[in-house]
């Protein structure tokens, strides 16, 4: 497991549909950029301040060029924001900002979410939430490729893969 520096590896070529991997990387290298097919959530979920929940999540599937299958509400229903497209990001708890970055990772109908210590804000049982969503979004058919040196996160994925 890697000490403090740079984040993840490029991790795409790890990703299985319908799986969660974590990996925990060994050494270091450059973060993933968001390419087409790729959503990426980051630590504090992607979102600008000044725009809703729900615009956020409009912005970033038009930025992706693609019209998702899912509507705003439907993406928030997933991730447990039922209601909350109106609420300025500012407004969120630590794992309500998580779940929003899941929803904006997902606007763009991605086939992998590569994700980058994604919990990284969060504590112990709000960190492991987010885990089960990114699970539940990986069962739903989406690839999910979480980077992470927490080995408790990890343990929540279907496949860990150490990178060197």
């Amino acid at each position: 497991m890697a000490g403090p520096g740079p984040g993840s590896v490029p991790l795409v070529r790890f990703a299985v549909p319908g799986e969660c991997v974590a990996v925990l990387p060994t050494g270091s290298g450059e973060s993933p950029d968001g390419v087409a097919g790729v959503g990426v959530l980051l630590r504090r979920g992607n979102l600008f301040g000044h725009l809703t929940v729900g615009q956020n999540i409009l912005l970033a599937g038009r930025l992706a060029g693609r019209r998702s299958p899912e509507s705003v509400v439907e993406l928030l229903a997933l991730v447990g924001l039922t209601g909350r497209a109106d609420v300025y990001p500012g407004e969120l708890s630590a794992l309500e900002g998580a779940r929003a970055g899941v929803a904006v990772a997902l606007a763009g109908a991605p086939e992998v979410v590569v994700a980058d210590e994604p919990a990284g804000e969060l504590d112990g049982l709000a960190a492991l939430e987010l885990m089960d969503l990114l699970c539940a979004v990986a069962t739903r058919g989406t690839a999910v490729v979480v980077a992470t040196r927490d080995p408790e996160i990890a343990a929540a994925a279907h496949r860990i893969v150490r990178v060197a």
